[in-house]
């Protein structure tokens, strides 16, 4: 088989692939601001690629990308698109039925979450589809590729020059490389804003329903930017977005054949 998007295949292919395969990813991006340089489709040009990258290494099957995630804190911006979370559930929830189980598809469902934000949706969507009996796990790419980084940058210093201002933001120089290294041509790197993030990011930050604290405040994006992202960008480059690329692939991969193992 040289492609393993469903996309591609007839019916009858897709249900002999999914016979064979441990499971399939579900990709899940957004459409959304990313400062004055970065494109409003990143996240999903993102899903779309490193998909690839994943399934090539575990055996999975790809679903074609979800494109629109839920972007509320971001609302305001020009060209981002929102969509409420109970009805992202919805749809994650419906997607994963139809394309798992017996008789439809591989038994295991990955969603690859390429929108941090998607992970509240993909969430509810999982606790669902586990209680009806579906193996389901979530990856967070841009968790995974920012401790890809943390990894590179003390291993290929010359690759990865320090980077002062918020390597880890919206739009800031991780996203930013691995953009360049998939869509280059989508990055306006002389438009960059390089902006501080204001103070609010630093105390609502922390405090995330997903942070891992036990406090939770709620900020938007207008509260940490002025432009839709934060961090230095004039150190990205598509050669240090693609060693992180292949490192949180490599990553994802090791923990799908473990999820396979455990389910």
């Amino acid at each position: 088989m040289t492609s393993r998007r469903i996309a591609g295949m007839t019916s009858p292919a897709y249900a002999e692939a999914a016979g064979e395969a441990p499971g399939i990813i579900i990709p899940l991006g957004s459409v959304e601001v990313l400062g004055n340089h970065g494109p409003l489709g990143a996240d999903l040009f993102v899903a779309d690629a490193v998909s690839e990258e994943i399934a090539r290494r575990s055996s999975f099957l790809i679903a074609p990308a979800i494109p629109y995630g839920d972007t509320l804190e971001l609302e305001g911006w020009p060209g981002t698109v929102h969509v409420p979370g109970d009805t992202l559930a919805a749809l994650y929830i419906a997607v994963a039925r139809s394309l798992s189980g017996p008789g439809r598809g591989p038994k295991r469902v990955a969603f690859l979450a390429c929108h941090s934000l998607n992970i509240r949706a993909a969430d509810a969507a999982c606790r669902r589809l586990r209680g009806d009996g579906v193996p389901v796990c979530i990856l967070d790419w841009w968790k995974t590729a920012f401790q890809a980084g943390d990894e590179l940058a003390a291993e290929r210093p010359d690759l990865f020059p320090p980077v002062e201002n918020a390597p880890k933001g919206h739009g800031g120089d991780i996203i930013t490389s691995v953009v360049m290294a998939l869509r280059p041509e989508t990055v306006d790197s002389a438009a960059a804003a390089n902006e501080v993030p204001k103070p609010g990011l630093a105390f609502h930050g922390p405090r995330t329903a997903t942070s891992g604290g036990p406090f939770y405040t709620y900020g938007t994006f207008a509260d940490y930017c002025d432009t839709g992202a934060w961090g230095d960008v004039s150190r990205a480059s598509a050669g240090k977005g693609m060693a992180i690329i292949r490192r949180a692939a490599d990553r994802s991969a090791e923990f799908l054949a473990e999820f396979v193992r455990n389910t």
